[in-house]
C-alpha cells in the first residue's frame, strides 16, 4: 500500500487536526454496535445526542467520525480497533481538513485525492469511491478523499483501513 509521501499514518491516532475538538454524543441503546469502532461514520438519531453507524436509512444525517483520542477515558475502548458499546459516551469529529483513519467499500482502486462517500446500500458506516452520480436517497456529496493508494479487492463487501481527508 502505498502512502502519499507528505502524509504521515500514526500507529495509535485515529484522527489527526481537528483543530476545533469533538462534539459528543451517547451510543444508542438499539445501536448496531458490531461496526461501532472509532473511524466509522456515524449519522444522529431521532433522540438528542444519541449516535448509531450510518446505515441505510440514515445516509442524508451523516454528523461524522467516531473518535477514539477525545473519547472520555471512562467510555474508551481499550484499542482504536475496539467496538464501543451501547451507552457509551463518545468523540465525534468532522472538522473540515482534519484527517482521520476510516474504512472503504473496495470496488475499484483509489488513489490519493479520490473522492469518498456514504453509499446509500451500506449499513455499517463505511465509505466507497464517489463515481459523481446522483442516487435517489443517498448523499451525493462526498464527504472525505483518500490519502493513500488502494487496490481493489476481489470482495466488494470486506472494509479496508484507509486514511482519509474529510471535506463534508
Amino acid at each position: 500500500m502505498a502512502a502519499d509521501k507528505l502524509f504521515r499514518k500514526p500507529s495509535i491516532s485515529v484522527i489527526q487536526g481537528d483543530t476545533l475538538g469533538p462534539m459528543f454524543g451517547k451510543v444508542a441503546a438499539a445501536a448496531t454496535v458490531t461496526y461501532l469502532k472509532p473511524g466509522k461514520l456515524v449519522s444522529m438519531l431521532t433522540n438528542d445526542g444519541e449516535v448509531d453507524i450510518a446505515g441505510v436509512a440514515d445516509a442524508s444525517f451523516n454528523v461524522g467520525i467516531i473518535g477514539y483520542e477525545g473519547t472520555p477515558l471512562a467510555y474508551k475502548p481499550a484499542t482504536r480497533d475496539t467496538v464501543y458499546a451501547a451507552g457509551d459516551h463518545v468523540a465525534i469529529h468532522n472538522t473540515p481538513g482534519m484527517r482521520f483513519r476510516g474504512f472503504v467499500i473496495l470496488s475499484a482502486a483509489i488513489a490519493p485525492g479520490d473522492k469518498l462517500y456514504h453509499a446509500v446500500a451500506d449499513t455499517s458506516g463505511n465509505f466507497a469511491k464517489w463515481d459523481g452520480s446522483t442516487v435517489s436517497g443517498q448523499n451525493t456529496s462526498p464527504l472525505a478523499k483518500a490519502l493513500e493508494t488502494l487496490a481493489a479487492t476481489t470482495t466488494s463487501t470486506t472494509a479496508q483501513e484507509c486514511w482519509m481527508q474529510w471535506i463534508g
